[in-house]
């Protein structure tokens, strides 16, 4: 994306992948184990790990899914930052595409995860599972975009960018769902979106970015990825 790429972190895995007429399935993959949290739903890593799909457009993951506790899981799988200092404008948006507003990590940093991640050509799909409680879930997904922070500048290496971040609730995916969207404003780029919902017992996010991503590929991919776990994890 202009101005030196996405930094995703909160377990939106970005790779570049192919996004366009998403078909997919799942099926079991061999997982390291976590302990599972009253707290955090009864799933541990190796069952959220089996819930992932493993086929996006008929693609495989890129490398074996990784699971473990989701402070884990989102740290290893975030790119790594732009080289060079990156200044945001207003500061307080700085979260917009480092960790996506509407979603507060930091109620399920301890909670058992898996994710997954897909690379065809320049896009990228990925998707993550963290056991959940009700009440854990809810807090995770009960933040908003703020309004200052719908348009907003970053600067790197003397460049400037604009981007427009904006978030809606989607109806039809879990008991709670939202999808956010972060794009460059006046340049043709990479969109970034990103669906987040909760289901019984586990958060789930799949993230859809490059030339393809589009609110339609990231809400038909989290209708499929939603009704796998669910089946999976019932």
């Amino acid at each position: 994306m202009a101005g030196g790429g996405w930094r995703i972190a909160s377990g939106l895995l970005i790779v570049p992948a192919v996004v366009g007429g998403l078909t997919g399935c799942g099926g079991g993959h061999p997982a390291a184990s976590a302990s599972p949290s009253s707290s955090n739903g009864g799933f541990s890593a190796a069952k959220l790990q089996r819930a992932l799909l493993t086929r996006v457009n008929g693609v495989a993951a890129v490398v074996p899914p990784s699971s473990g506790l989701y402070s884990s899981v989102s740290k290893a799988s975030a790119n790594k930052p732009t080289s060079g200092s990156v200044q945001v404008s207003p500061k307080a948006c700085s979260g917009a595409a480092t960790e996506g507003f509407g979603f507060d990590p930091t109620a399920l940093a301890g909670a058992p995860a898996a994710a997954v991640t897909f690379r065809v050509g320049t896009n990228g799909v990925s998707e993550v599972l963290i056991a959940s409680s009700t009440k854990s879930a809810s807090t995770a997904l009960a933040g908003s975009v703020p309004a200052a922070c719908a348009q907003y500048r970053e600067t790197i290496g003397g460049k400037t960018y604009t981007y427009g971040v904006k978030e809606q609730p989607v109806t039809g995916i879990g008991a709670q769902a939202k999808v956010l969207n972060v794009h460059t404003v006046g340049a043709t780029a990479d969109n970034l979106w990103s669906l987040i919902y909760r289901g019984k017992g586990f958060v789930g996010t799949v993230t859809v970015v490059g030339p393809n991503a589009s609110e339609q590929a990231v809400q038909e991919l989290g209708e499929q990825a939603y009704a796998f776990a669910a089946k999976s994890l019932s």
